[in-house]
């Protein structure tokens, strides 16, 4: 199974169920690679970055009294909607999980091939703004932009170093005339 980061994706979460031992689930987090050797999570997700400060892995059972479902809508606000859906299946979760929000993919387009132990729950959307950049391209838009200034000519610059010298000069003839008169 393949799954494809869209370029400047923003808003989802990635759910996965971890078929491993609590020793592995805490390793994909602690393990950081060595030089260029891939991080334990890009590894494990078969991904080609992975920004480790946008991932959670964590037992399901600290989750008592809100649950995992509870933790998604309420603490990340993913849409009511999506995880109502999915609610059974979440709910009937053990072990560890692992969440991967779109933000440890930095915006960059990719294909992911999670290892066996990972088991896709579910992608939810964030509710709020839509965070995915667009382009302007139209004509509109361009005279709302702000114009490029020119770079000064040559002739300009002459002009305003002539006004500075002429200036100079004047206030010099001004002291000379006071001190000498």
């Amino acid at each position: 199974m393949t799954l494809e980061i869209a370029p400047g994706e923003a808003g989802l979460i990635r759910v996965f169920a971890l078929s491993m031992t609590e020793a592995e689930a805490k390793e994909l987090l602690t393990d950081y690679g060595e030089g260029d050797a891939p991080l334990a999570i890009e590894t494990a997700l078969g991904a080609q970055q992975v920004d480790i400060a946008s991932v959670e892995v964590f037992p399901v059972a600290d989750l008592e009294g809100v649950g995992l479902a509870g933790y998604l809508t309420e603490g990340n606000d993913a849409a009511e909607d999506e995880i109502a859906k999915d609610r059974a299946k979440l709910d009937a979760l053990e072990g560890y999980v692992l969440i991967v929000f779109s933000a440890a993919f930095d915006r960059v387009a990719q294909t992911l091939a999670p290892q066996p132990e990972l088991t896709l729950i579910g992608t939810y959307r964030q509710e709020g703004v839509d965070y995915t950049p667009v382009a302007v391209t139209s004509e509109t838009a361009e005279l709302y932009t702000a114009p490029q200034k020119k770079p000064m000519s040559e002739a300009r610059i002459s002009g305003m170093v002539a006004t500075a010298v002429l200036l100079f000069l004047a206030i010099f003839v001004v002291i000379f005339v006071l001190i000498g008169g």
